[in-house]
């Protein structure tokens, strides 16, 4: 059975959308160890890659968003 080139295209929306949502499992994931840290410098680290992780998943939003709107 041939596939059709569609079916085996990425697509860049969907693949923004699952960078996305992977960005929110890391979030999750950053507050949960937050709270666990005992030393002061490994909560100040954390606090820092939460908010790289926040302005990434900000920017990955809009890079989906954009692209879904050039697919329609």
């Amino acid at each position: 059975m041939k596939l059709e080139k569609r079916e085996i295209t990425l697509n860049e929306a969907d693949s923004l959308k699952d960078v996305y949502y992977l960005e929110e499992t890391l979030l999750r994931a950053y507050e949960a160890g937050r709270t666990l840290a005992a030393r002061k410098e490994v909560c100040n680290e954390i606090a820092r890659l939460i908010k790289q992780s926040e302005e990434d998943k900000e920017r990955t939003f809009s890079l989906w968003q954009n692209s879904k709107e050039e697919q329609i």
